[in-house]
């Protein structure tokens, strides 16, 4: 009992503690005295460690600092510690924050048949292809339903050779496929009617066609999205295109088209199908034939690199975030892109007066109210090909957002002009 009372009495504090050290001690109770000390001693130690505990931390880490000091600098570290491990998780899952394959919710469920009706005349046809690693990869291949089976052109002289002109598209960071058909839809049917009229003045007909390219990891691609892959799927694209397209008496031409993080895949493209066109090391087209020539390359709405994508995501300057760009894997450039073109030209001796093999013409289609890309890149892009000595025609929207361009009559008329003007 005396022990029990003596924990209890222990709990109010050290007064109570010294007031029991202090009692006297009765001999008649010799066997529960000595239970009665033994947990008192052991109870003051282990407070007096912890006193002497806190009393060492105060000493070391905030001797120096004022009391009123303490909070607001603990406040600080924690906001630092969590701004730092946000900055930590941006690094490691940059590929899910740039390769948007699941915005919007069940994008990758839609099917070219949701869009049919607002498509037409446009007919839209799924393709699958392999990349260059094997992985499987989505095609939209679209074409005007009365052209499509090449009855027009063979009702032409046998004498003339035939134009084919295969526009090759590259989406953006986010959404599917099928959800951008109604808008590239209404661009070959503008380049139709049009590409209608320059028949009948020189007697010569040729066929457009529209091939989108689904990204591994997007929409019904399978694999994950990464900028080697993506790069991978590119080259296999164009291979795919030179292969199926290419016919006897047909001059077949590409035109690369590419949005936002798209111009950026297609510019890298371009640098990489220039390289492979004329140097002969690539083993897909040994025995099948040369690689079809790129004829134009078309930029709307180009982030230049990541880090000004960064920049625009997080303009605020007082977040890290927009500075954490050398540690991104992500290194596509399209200022590099341009410069690995006009190196190649240089190295390679090619003049700008030699049809077949020069580099093909860049078309900037910029949006004046553009919410994703800075408004100083386009500018940045149009210095730097001026710099490479590139031949680029520039283009801005008035009043159009990121993904206008083409839907404003203004930035769709200059666009159809440079695709049909991109005869070799």
């Amino acid at each position: 009992m005396l022990g029990t009372w003596a924990l209890r009495r222990v709990q109010h504090g050290p007064r109570t503690i010294r007031a029991v050290r202090q009692a006297p001690r009765d001999p008649r109770f010799a066997p529960s005295n000595a239970i009665h000390h033994l947990a008192v001693k052991r109870i003051v130690v282990a407070q007096d460690v912890r006193l002497n505990s806190c009393t060492r931390t105060r000493g070391l880490a905030t001797a120096a600092i004022p009391s009123v000091l303490v909070p607001p600098l603990i406040f600080v570290g924690l906001l630092l510690s969590l701004w730092t491990w946000k900055c930590f998780w941006i690094v490691v899952m940059q590929d899910k924050l740039l390769y948007l394959t699941w915005l919007p919710p069940f994008t990758r469920s839609e099917k070219i048949a949701d869009y049919e009706f607002s498509c037409r005349p446009v007919r839209w046809e799924e393709k699958q292809i392999r990349s260059l690693d094997g992985t499987k990869l989505a095609i939209c291949e679209g074409q005007i339903a009365n052209m499509s089976d090449g009855k027009g052109l063979q009702q032409t002289s046998k004498f003339v050779r035939k134009r084919r002109v295969v526009i090759c598209y590259f989406q953006g960071n986010g959404g599917s496929m099928p959800m951008r058909l109604p808008l590239l839809s209404q661009v070959l049917r503008t380049i139709t009617e049009k590409s209608k009229s320059t028949t009948k003045a020189h007697q010569n007909e040729t066929k457009y066609t529209i091939a989108a390219l689904s990204y591994r990891g997007y929409w019904k691609s399978s694999g994950r999205a990464t900028q080697s892959g993506i790069e991978k799927d590119a080259q296999a694209f164009l291979n795919w295109v030179s292969e199926t397209y290419k016919a006897p008496e047909t001059d077949l031409e590409i035109v690369l088209w590419g949005h936002s993080l798209g111009a950026a895949v297609a510019s890298a493209a371009t640098a990489a199908y220039l390289a492979r066109q004329h140097s002969g090391q690539t083993s897909a087209h040994k025995s099948s034939g040369s690689l079809a020539p790129l004829v134009g390359l078309i930029l709307e709405a180009p982030t230049s690199s990541i880090k000004d994508m960064l920049i625009s995501l997080y303009p605020q300057k007082w977040l890290p975030y927009r500075y954490l760009w050398p540690l991104s894997w992500n290194t596509w450039d399209i200022t590099k892109s341009m410069s690995q073109m006009a190196r190649w030209r240089d190295e390679s001796g090619i003049e700008a007066a030699d049809p077949p093999s020069r580099l093909p013409p860049i078309f900037l289609l910029s949006a004046e109210k553009d919410e994703i890309i800075p408004s100083c890149v386009p500018g940045h892009l149009e210095r730097c090909a001026r710099s490479f000595n590139l031949d680029l025609e520039a283009k801005e929207v008035v009043g159009a957002m990121h993904t206008e361009a083409p839907l404003k009559l203004d930035g769709r008329k200059a666009l159809v002009d440079f695709i049909l003007n991109t005869s070799r």
